[in-house]
């Protein structure tokens, strides 16, 4: 207070009182704001994992159908909104079924076909001549 009283020469203590009320307002509205801020970052992240979690291809899109304020408020509202989304736009989705398995054109035991062997580039040939010399011959022929 005293270093204002010297920045502003005949200040008196009714203003000087008003000032630092009004400092300390703006103060609290300021902390109130961010507070609040990172309470609704806090929400949106919650939204977003539970997204992504039930394995949604496009997270704005569905962000987009939800009703994000009853979702933020409401953990259960938010699941069957997704279930809905889920049943409605279920190509916003993973395919839960389970998805072929491919293989490549090594032998399941394994060691490599001679088919393998053929396509393979130099540098592959020559890493199997020295972790498996005896095999490389064997294809080799």
């Amino acid at each position: 207070m005293e270093e204002i009283k010297k920045l502003i020469p005949g200040i008196t203590d009714k203003q000087l009182e008003a000032i630092s009320k009004l400092l300390a307002a703006e103060y609290e509205k300021g902390k109130k704001e961010v507070q609040d801020g990172f309470a609704k970052k806090e929400r949106e992240d919650k939204i977003d994992q539970a997204i992504k979690a039930a394995g949604a291809l496009n997270l704005k899109a569905v962000r987009a159908l939800l009703n994000i304020e009853a979702a933020a408020n409401d953990e259960k509202s938010l699941f069957k909104q997704l279930e809905a989304i889920k049943k409605e736009c279920p190509y916003l989705f993973e395919d839960e079924t389970k998805k072929p398995q491919f293989t490549s054109g090594k032998v399941k035991n394994g060691s490599i076909d001679k088919k393998t062997f053929e396509s393979m580039s130099y540098k592959k040939r020559l890493k199997l001549f020295s972790e498996n010399p005896e095999l490389y011959r064997q294809l080799a022929e």
